[in-house]
């Protein structure tokens, strides 16, 4: 199992949309760090989330993340 996620993954455990992740953790609500492209040499920023601290924030097992990953 990954102990980390990207965005779009959070995204689907948490049954929202991508932007709506990017927006929560760049204000600090949720757990997560942006990384700028400025640092990766891509051309969108990087979104990381680990899977121990989403499960923990929004009380949501590891078993359940990684089913709804599955679906």
């Amino acid at each position: 199992m990954r102990d980390v996620l990207s965005g779009k993954q959070t995204a689907v455990v948490l049954r929202c949309a991508p932007m709506k992740v990017k927006k929560r953790i760049a204000i600090g609500e949720w757990p997560g760090r942006i990384i700028p492209k400025s640092k990766t040499g891509l051309t969108c920023d990087t979104i990381e989330v680990n899977v121990r601290e989403l499960g923990e924030f929004f009380c949501i097992s590891q078993e359940e993340i990684q089913r709804r990953l599955a679906e």
